[in-house]
């Protein structure tokens, strides 16, 4: 507030809540009837907001070694910024572990917990207080990062389906005889489908979907969700043309044109199962490399659920290969994301099609519900599709974020 001293204005700074208020005084040249003074005059009243800081952009996270990097872009009405972090989506200043006063605009959070997802938050911080949270980013630390990489599955006979809690889509059981293959350690993550995906649009394949970086949008190495079977089998041709590969799926019995565009209900015929490209393991092939080598247990790891064996109840999905590989190497069989596999299926249909000691089956050739099938079991659904012989019935068209797939193969190269 500006007052009057020896008679000469002076300015008086009053500050209510986050606003500077600056009263300005003027002489009345006027004499105090009590006290035969000039009294001061109040003329103008202006105020002064001063903002608080904006919420920080561009926040992002990169994993390290027992370690999480985060980045956000500077803001001019900062002079610093407070990082909070927790293992929960939900994280928030209430909430997080605090990191107080940083300067600068990247800062490295250590002595994590490696193959923890971690959530992290960022504010802004000036002398009228600190903004509201921004975005949240998710990182995972890792001794090291996941590579992409087919594992070889052995030839040889096993038991397909479960009579160990009489689910009927899971009967008859009965016995499978495969030809070596081979199938991705990992489900197919977010960054190797958009390289392919990007290649495959300059090249004229067409996609339903453009898929996504796991449930959420937020962190590395997670798995592509958001994809439909068509997307899926269109992808891995496109992914064995990019890597010099034969395709495996065409739209004509002679395997002269290559499926690229629309939706094909592609039969047995039409795959060129002898080529070395890509394609979707068949579900028979899935359900042995799930098994890991064991005989007639329930999950990939023995007959009881336990915990801490699989993402089936996590707020949604983390990042590939956190969780211990079961025999064959292969990690996420159970939980994270379902997966599509090459066959037609229904529920109602279970096991009836099938002929015991079979050769390389490959499912019906149509099911009566227009589905086909998915395996392994998500993040959503519960733990009784994370069963090596779990099974669930999808249009082929359908897509969802807890929904993705892996690549197989008939050849190494």
């Amino acid at each position: 507030m500006q007052g009057w001293h020896k008679n000469r204005p002076f300015w008086v700074p009053v500050f209510l809540s986050s606003s500077l208020f600056l009263i300005t005084c003027a002489s009345k040249r006027a004499a105090s009837p009590s006290l035969g003074q000039e009294e001061p005059a109040v003329v103008e009243t202006r105020t002064s907001p001063v903002a608080a800081p904006l919420i920080p952009t561009g926040i992002s996270a990169q994993e390290g070694n027992g370690s999480v990097t985060v980045t956000w872009s500077l803001s001019t009405d900062a002079t610093s910024h407070n990082i909070y972090y927790a293992t929960s989506s939900s994280v928030s200043k209430e909430s997080g572990t605090k990191v107080a006063n940083v300067p600068g605009r990247s800062y490295t959070v250590r002595r994590l917990k490696n193959k923890t997802p971690y959530y992290f938050v960022v504010t802004a911080v000036n002398a009228t207080g600190e903004s509201d949270d921004s975005p949240s980013v998710m990182a995972t630390p890792l001794a090291k990062a996941p590579k992409p990489g087919l594992v070889r599955i052995p030839a040889g006979p096993f038991r397909m389906g479960d009579n160990l809690d009489q689910t009927a889509y899971s009967l008859p059981v009965h016995t499978v005889d495969l030809d070596e293959f081979y199938i991705d350690r990992y489900e197919t993550m977010y960054a190797l489908w958009k390289e392919v995906y990007d290649w495959a649009v300059a090249n004229g394949y067409e996609f339903d979907n453009t898929g996504s970086n796991g449930s959420s949008g937020k962190g590395n190495n997670l798995p592509v969700v958001m994809v439909n079977w068509y997307d899926a089998v269109k992808w891995l041709n496109a992914r064995s043309e990019k890597e010099g590969r034969t395709p495996v799926y065409y739209i004509d019995d002679a395997h002269r044109n290559v499926y690229r565009a629309g939706r094909v209900d592609l039969t047995n015929a039409q795959a060129k199962w002898e080529a070395n490209g890509y394609r979707l393991p068949t579900e028979a092939e899935w359900e042995k490399a799930a098994r890991g080598g064991l005989v007639g247990k329930r999950y990939p790891w023995g007959d009881e659920l336990g915990t801490g064996n699989a993402n089936d109840n996590m707020e949604g999905t983390v990042p590939v290969g956190i969780y211990r590989a079961n025999g064959y190497g292969l990690y996420d069989m159970a939980g994270n994301v379902f997966e599509w596999v090459w066959d037609w299926g229904s529920e109602s249909q279970a096991y009836d099609w099938a002929v015991d000691e079979d050769k390389n089956p490959r499912g019906p050739d149509s099911s009566d519900k227009g589905t086909r099938v998915r395996r392994g079991g998500g993040f959503k659904y519960g733990s009784q599709f994370l069963k090596c012989s779990g099974r669930m019935f999808r249009v082929p068209t359908y897509t969802a974020p807890y929904f993705g797939f892996r690549s197989a193969a008939s050849k190494p190269r």
